[in-house]
């Protein structure tokens, strides 16, 4: 395919194809050739496999086919997609292609692969009556998000919402993905607001990583539309919980295409995710809300917290646990100065308030080679303890985490560290000999590890607000989940 009048072709892992084939149809490059290359060997023995393809597709005469061009616009679906009876509706939404990258499996084309509710006219219509906003009005950003430094991205109020493929939503397509799912009308603001967190996250899946997304409901609604935020709140049970957390990914496959083989190259389950309430009622007396440590920027560009009266979705990344750590006895016992937890913090025979997180930065901390916050849902109980061992605002714990409170006992992040670790190919040096600039010292990569390769940084960032901490599924045991700090979206809007 010639860019420009050059012939191009683009390289990519065995895994990465369909996305680059996705990616060539956006920018006019409809049958762009691809070479697949190994991502492990010996170069010297590597190379020789792929390089008389690379030639040959540099240089062979381009087809009929290779010679079009032209921007591609994605057909969108017609508003009836099927007409006939309850289960040949079913048989039709479950209908699956055979996906070469998953070698020759059924995929389904429509759904997360899980028998749905039929969204016929009368459901979807029934659906709908969960929102004031127009069935045909077109997504887009109900407020400009403010990240405060946590991210990079954010939305501009008004601007429409590009999913995968460069297509588009309208609010009766959402209503129908709900009814998909089993969402109950009250449930739309949620689900409108989680639609609306689009742009260009919906695209295309592109890591080789198990990365699940994971759903946050802060604020009154979560009560209202009868979410779970106590017992099991991360478990089965809850038709809110459940719903929600499968609706994403129904939207995901509709409107952004994430379909394994054609628009994912994932080895996780990234499309499918989960949902839950925060036990705002159980916080600590100072812990404010994760809605009310979110902002937003108003039409006179001021950054704006909201309140404990509005109601957010948080949307953020994979969950994971300690086993090793995560027994419920081992943080029971620790305020009476015994158990493993104690001798581990060295208070064994001490009954007191301690702060169980410095258990878990002894394991953390030593596998991490890039600097990050450290997010946690954690149980009432475990709350409680941290707010006795000093903590009386979430401020204090992310100060602690990201300070020389935690990183002056615990250790930093250094530039040797890097260096050995794959960060270093991958972000500091471009692989044709030069190197990016260190931020806080001013300095480029190269030099800072040749004069100083202890400088280090705060494991869990310098920005405090990197760190995440909220309350929910509580009531009987003590444990946590690590999670990536969510990003908040205004759901009040979408009513």
């Amino acid at each position: 395919m010639e860019i420009g009048g050059v012939p191009t072709v683009l390289m990519g892992y065995a895994d990465q194809t369909t996305i680059l084939r996705s990616s060539s149809l956006l920018v006019g490059c409809p049958n762009i050739r691809f070479v697949t290359v190994p991502r492990v060997g010996i170069p010297s023995e590597t190379v020789p496999t792929f390089y008389d393809k690379i030639v040959n597709a540099l240089t062979d005469p381009l087809t009929a086919k290779e010679q079009e061009s032209g921007l591609y616009s994605p057909p969108q679906p017609p508003r009836v997609l099927f007409e006939g009876t309850l289960i040949e509706a079913q048989d039709f939404l479950q209908q699956t292609v055979l996906m070469e990258n998953c070698h020759n499996c059924p995929i389904c084309k429509y759904t997360d692969g899980l028998p749905v509710v039929i969204p016929t006219e009368e459901a979807v219509a029934e659906m709908l009556t969960g929102t004031s906003h127009d069935a045909l009005e077109t997504l887009t950003s109900t407020v400009t998000m403010d990240t405060s430094g946590i991210m990079k991205t954010e939305q501009t109020a008004g601007a429409p919402l590009n999913f995968g493929q460069g297509q588009t939503s309208t609010v009766e397509k959402v209503a129908i993905c709900a009814v998909m799912a089993g969402c109950l009308p009250e449930y739309m603001p949620v689900v409108l607001a989680m639609a609306s967190t689009g742009g260009g996250y919906l695209g295309y899946g592109q890591t080789s990583s198990p990365q699940a997304t994971s759903w946050l409901v802060s604020g009154p609604i979560a009560k209202e539309i009868g979410m779970n935020s106590g017992q099991d709140a991360l478990d089965t049970g809850n038709r809110a919980n459940m719903t929600l957390g499968r609706v994403a990914a129904i939207m995901w496959v509709n409107f952004g295409g994430q379909i394994p083989g054609i628009g994912r190259s994932d080895s996780g389950n990234a499309i499918h995710s989960l949902c839950f309430a925060e036990d705002i009622e159980s916080n600590p007396p100072g812990w404010v809300s994760f809605a009310e440590v979110c902002t937003y920027r108003d039409e006179d560009g001021n950054t704006v917290n909201y309140t404990a009266d509005d109601s957010v979705v948080g949307k953020g990344g994979a969950m994971h646990s300690y086993p090793s750590i995560g027994f419920p006895y081992y943080y029971r016992s620790l305020t009476t100065g015994t158990g493993g937890l104690a001798r581990l913090l060295g208070v064994e025979g001490q009954p007191g308030w301690y702060n169980w997180v410095e258990a878990l930065v002894k394991y953390i901390i030593p596998s991490k080679v890039t600097p990050g916050g450290l997010g946690l849902i954690v149980h009432p109980s475990l709350a409680y303890q941290l707010y006795m061992s000093g903590f009386k605002t979430k401020a204090d714990y992310y100060n602690w985490l990201s300070g020389p409170g935690c990183g002056d006992r615990f250790g930093y992040i250094t530039v040797t560290t890097r260096y050995l670790s794959g960060f270093w190919e991958w972000a500091v040096s471009d692989n044709m000999g030069g190197y990016a600039t260190e931020r806080t010292s001013g300095l480029k990569w190269d030099v800072l590890l040749e004069t100083n390769p202890d400088y280090g940084w705060p494991a869990f960032g310098t920005n405090p607000m990197s760190n995440f901490i909220v309350v929910s599924d509580g009531f009987q045991d003590e444990h946590w989940y690590q999670y990536g700090r969510p990003r908040g979206t205004y759901i009040d809007p979408w009513r």
